[in-house]
């Protein structure tokens, strides 16, 4: 789920985080936070990106004892829960309203709520909100242990939102086992376990990778082209991953059972390298 939190700041700092939910709605997290002075919370204040949307919103929540919503046109919400004043001056009119609680700590003194806002025909995302004013209207404020009389009007803007990193691409180590005699093939090699492509086990995130080899042995040019490996023999990686391996004459001191291995590199999109490790073993008697 995709979530946004920032902070309204003044005598009193409220922490709203809202939250994409099942169902095309977004909940609303509103927490007054901890510091010298705290209220009671009464009504949060919001604009919309698209302001159509607003004939459309509903609330659900506990807390939640009222709402308006609509087009640059929410200040007051009644019982003292309004944005007039200076708030108002500097965001103009809002686009949503939710009364929370009850006036009066007597009744209710609400320091943290949650609400869903959700919409008739459309699905609700964080977009919706980013880069969008809040306001949030406080009552019963004073220090924490002392009297609190006053009452606060705060403003603030949501941030924009966050775009997920681009998930990273992986390549992963493969093995070839081959004998010494080996010439190149015209159907290519498979890998040890069987797969017909280097890049059956590289990833994208958790997904596997889609896209082509992005050079061999660190030259674009190479691919497709005969390269010679770390320790001898020569290898073509297509760009789909597929492996063609000749010893070149260059292991026949490989007795019966006897191995040697040589290495070649290949890199994908975004530039992560793997190598293919080539074993080539002995098929003849050298010391006969």
């Amino acid at each position: 789920m995709s979530t946004m939190t920032f902070t309204i700041e003044g005598d009193v700092n409220v922490e709203v985080t809202i939250t994409e939910v099942d169902g095309g709605n977004l909940q609303f997290d509103v927490t007054v936070l901890d510091g010298t002075y705290t209220g009671d919370l009464q009504g949060l204040f919001f604009d919309l990106a698209d302001d159509s949307l607003a004939d459309g919103l509903s609330v659900v929540g506990t807390d939640a004892t009222d709402s308006q919503f609509e087009a640059n046109d929410v200040t007051n919400l009644g019982q003292g829960v309004n944005i007039n004043g200076e708030v108002l001056n500097e965001y103009g009119e809002f686009d949503a309203g939710v009364q929370i609680g009850t006036q009066g700590i007597s009744k209710d003194d609400i320091q943290t709520t949650t609400f869903v806002i959700s919409h008739d025909t459309e699905a609700l995302t964080l977009a919706d909100v980013a880069l969008q004013d809040f306001a949030v209207r406080l009552t019963s404020v004073g220090e924490v242990d002392g009297a609190r009389n006053d009452s606060l009007k705060l403003g603030g803007t949501a941030p924009d939102v966050e775009e997920p990193p681009a998930p990273e691409n992986v390549a992963v180590l493969d093995t070839l086992t081959v004998g010494n005699l080996d010439n190149f093939d015209d159907g290519g090699d498979l890998l040890d376990g069987g797969a017909d492509t280097i890049l059956f086990n590289d990833t994208t995130g958790t997904d596997p990778y889609l896209s082509d080899v992005a050079a061999v042995n660190g030259d674009a040019a190479n691919i497709g082209a005969v390269v010679t490996g770390s320790n001898g023999g020569l290898m073509v990686i297509d760009a789909d991953g597929t492996v063609n391996f000749s010893a070149n004459g260059e292991f026949g001191y490989l007795g019966l059972r006897d191995s040697a291995t040589t290495e070649f590199s290949y890199a994908i999109d975004g530039g992560a390298e793997a190598l293919v490790i080539v074993t080539v073993t002995g098929y003849n008697d050298v010391g006969g």
